[in-house]
């Protein structure tokens, strides 16, 4: 039972962060706003691992997996610095 409170509690944190991230393009995390370069992507992929968490129990196991594994990867391209611009060729 705690650790369903616990789930639910993290995964409304999480959402809440992504949402704010999407809308506002800033991280709601103090310790995460210099590292994170594209805070959309960010949010959206902690929305998946919210919505994930949310729906631990109601789920099956692989369509949680994926969804969760989908959400680790666009918090991680988040993270991935944008094309540098290239110097005009003389």
């Amino acid at each position: 039972m705690v650790a369903v409170v616990v789930g639910d509690v993290m995964a409304l944190m999480i959402g809440v962060a992504g949402v704010l991230a999407m809308a506002t393009g800033r991280i709601a995390f103090p310790w995460l706003r210099g590292k994170v370069s594209r805070p959309g992507v960010w949010g959206a992929g902690a929305l998946l691992l919210a919505a994930t968490l949310a729906t631990a129990q109601l789920v099956p196991f692989g369509v949680r997996t994926v969804i969760g594994l989908s959400g680790l990867v666009l918090i991680g391209l988040g993270y991935v610095r944008g094309r540098r611009e290239m110097p005009p060729a003389e």
